[in-house]
């Protein structure tokens, strides 16, 4: 017969992981009012069990349940420390809105690679059509969910933020900032140039332009080359959105030593 483990002897790499704001956190007690219900109800943790904490700014908590409720939890803080799942470098994402369920398979897959935001990017061969403004803010609602959902399951310290959708133009404007932003783009399909791009791996920021099923237009990539935007190939293969978004994600990620 195997010997039963305590609650209390959980290790923290199995522990449930929950968000909350920063101003729940009142000394050395942290109350837990959205996720009481699931703690209550689902997981049905009772007092004494630990738990891991977020904040959002990228601290995490080792705690101990004191009272469990259906409104309201409250945990004993018993550790504090920097989030040791945030990456140093800050990548942003700027993905052109792809068809059907896309774009959620892409804030899942990169808010575990460490992404920090995400813009939707309306361009030319965007194929989604927003209705009007409450539309865009229906589809963020729900993106955003599946960034929160994917930060809690993988130990992010932070909820990466998904943008309302903004047009092409404005995206690259918002890019100007950054250290460094990267466009791959297919008529350089046969160079193999992003890693001279991200050589120089002391980038706070990076930005990443990932075009629709269409990619980009001619005119998009000489607008955004202008404006500072480094061109790029990724070698003979053609890759699907989705697929181009995840592998630069991760090869930005691999080459400033967060993986």
């Amino acid at each position: 017969m195997k010997e039963r483990i305590s609650r209390n002897e959980i290790p923290i790499r199995i522990m449930h992981k929950f968000f909350v704001n920063y101003t729940d956190i009142e000394g050395c007690k942290i109350h837990i009012y959205e996720d009481a219900g699931h703690i209550s109800r689902v997981l049905r943790l009772q007092t004494g069990d630990k738990i891991l904490v977020f904040d959002g700014n990228g601290m995490e908590y080792d705690c101990i349940l004191d009272t469990v409720g259906k409104a309201e939890c409250v945990a004993a803080i018993i550790e504090k420390r920097p989030c040791r799942g945030e990456p140093k470098v800050k990548v942003i994402l700027f993905q052109a809105v792809p068809k059907s369920g896309k774009m959620e398979l892409i804030i899942q897959k990169c808010v575990e690679l460490g992404i920090s935001e995400i813009y939707p990017v309306i361009t030319k061969y965007t194929v989604v059509k927003f209705a009007n403004e409450k539309d865009k803010s229906a589809k963020t609602e729900r993106w955003q969910k599946v960034a929160t959902e994917a930060a809690k399951q993988c130990g992010r310290g932070i909820v990466p933020t998904v943008h309302l959708p903004i047009e092409f133009n404005k995206a690259i404007e918002t890019a100007k900032n950054l250290d460094l932003t990267i466009m791959p783009y297919e008529i350089f399909s046969g160079k193999k140039d992003l890693q001279n791009a991200l050589s120089n791996n002391n980038w706070g920021n990076i930005g990443i332009f990932i075009g629709s099923e269409g990619g980009f237009d001619e005119a998009e990539a000489e607008f955004a080359e202008s404006n500072g935007v480094k061109l790029v190939g990724l070698g003979e293969r053609i890759l699907r959105t989705e697929t181009a978004a995840i592998a630069v994600t991760t090869i930005v990620m691999y080459e400033n030593n967060e993986m």
